[in-house]
């Protein structure tokens, strides 16, 4: 029951909150028997049924306003449509979070509108150069890479984005100066969000460490700036090795030409095989092993000293990126390539590189420290994890406190299976 799990397929938490599930259901049921009529008993399953039917009458009435909201981005006319319809869905599924608490649900339902959203954004980049006349838009892909590429899409993600051509053409440049317009619009992009673009060759020589363009106004993967003129711009550099690491191994289709995107995504595991034995996997392996985390010394939360959350506790920064970048490059070391934090996890326990126990501990984790940024997010409505100790009950100190020393745990592993070549 995906209701009650926040599970589909054959995710990896299924079996094991369906066994939990089932076992709590037999506990009850069994001291319930044990000191009830027949007729209590009677009126007991009854009141079950009632509560079951309750719920998957909100599940499907969820399943309608998503799907409503899914054909209302794919009919929208405009750009700014799409941002008045992100903020509707923000609301549809934090309202089921509120109910639920069910990370994977809400992270499914994240993709699904994210890709939507981004279809119809490239649709309407499109329609607009054939109405000012610039001709039609050419062969692209456009990719995610980040929060999305991992499949862990929540209410305000961090994604980067590339946008391949298949040939050089003045028609790329004015389509994705046109991409850039709508995602902007649309609140995908703001100052901070970022578009890499340029041909299939420029990709690959990225993703060996080229594709430089030193005194370049555009770093890293910069919005574009508006163009005046179709004039040929060469690709914009990615100047930092952690993050083509992240392209490499978190990027996933979203838009366009497929086939193109798989020559990409190709290219991409291509270089994650070639470069993980290479110096510069290593070195980032080993500031990845050593990222600092929310507990410091004697137990104490490390807390922001100053500014907006003085005195909270950074869950993005101090548990929950240091856990999915640490899982990153030992799933890299382990020749685990493609697949989310979860999904990793499953494959390194199958590979031998986690036992049992800390692979179980760090699902745990994941979905503890999910829920707090899910949760800081809809508190702030803006991006962010942040979370105040001294509202912490026993329960919730505990609890985050296992997940923190979980992500130390596996900082520990990936320093033992790596130290030998970092």
């Amino acid at each position: 029951m995906p209701m009650l799990l926040g599970t589909k397929g054959g995710d990896i938490l299924e079996w094991r909150a369906s066994a939990e599930l089932l076992a709590n259901l037999k506990q009850r049921l069994a001291g319930k028997w044990g000191r009830s009529s027949a007729r209590e008993a009677e009126e007991f399953l009854k009141g079950l049924v009632v509560s079951l039917d309750e719920e998957l009458c909100y599940e499907s009435q969820l399943e309608e306003e998503l799907s409503s909201l899914q054909k209302a981005v794919e009919g929208a006319r405009r750009a700014c449509e799409l941002a008045s319809l992100q903020a509707r869905h923000r609301e549809v599924v934090s309202a089921h979070f509120s109910r639920r608490s069910s990370v994977l649900a809400l992270c499914s339902a994240g993709n699904r509108l994210h890709d939507a959203l981004l279809t119809r954004a490239a649709q309407l980049a499109e329609e607009r150069m054939l109405e000012l006349g610039q001709g039609s838009a050419p062969v692209y892909a456009l990719l995610a890479s980040g929060d999305r590429g991992r499949g862990e899409e929540t209410l305000y993600s961090k994604n980067r984005y590339i946008l391949l051509h298949e040939l050089d053409s003045p028609r790329f440049f004015l389509f994705s100066h046109q991409l850039f317009a709508v995602l902007k619009e649309a609140g995908v992009l703001d100052g901070e969000s970022a578009l890499w673009h340029g041909s299939l060759a420029e990709w690959r020589t990225l993703l060996k460490g080229g594709g430089r363009r030193t005194g370049s106004a555009e770093q890293g993967l910069a919005p574009l700036p508006p163009f005046a003129t179709p004039a040929r711009q060469g690709p914009a550099s990615a100047p930092e090795w952690e993050w083509r690491l992240e392209a490499m191994a978190d990027l996933c289709f979203v838009a366009g030409f497929e086939p193109l995107a798989r020559q990409a995504m190709a290219a991409s595991a291509s270089a994650v095989k070639e470069q993980k034995n290479r110096d510069p996997f290593f070195q980032l392996a080993r500031r990845v092993i050593h990222l600092p985390l929310a507990l410091g010394h004697f137990g104490r939360w490390r807390l922001e000293r100053d500014g907006e959350h003085k005195g909270e506790i950074d869950v993005e920064r101090l548990a929950l990126s240091p856990m999915v970048t640490a899982i990153r490059v030992l799933a890299v070391h382990a020749g685990v390539h493609e697949g989310g934090t979860l999904q990793r996890v499953r494959e390194l326990l199958y590979k031998g590189a986690l036992d049992v126990d800390l692979a179980e501990r760090l699902l745990k984790a994941f979905q503890c420290l999910m829920q707090l940024r899910i949760e800081s997010e809809i508190r702030a409505e803006q991006p962010g994890a942040f979370v105040n100790p001294e509202e912490f009950t026993l329960e919730q100190d505990a609890r985050i406190r296992s997940s923190v020393e979980s992500v130390l745990s596996l900082q520990k592993i990936a320093y033992q299976s790596m130290v030998g070549k970092v």
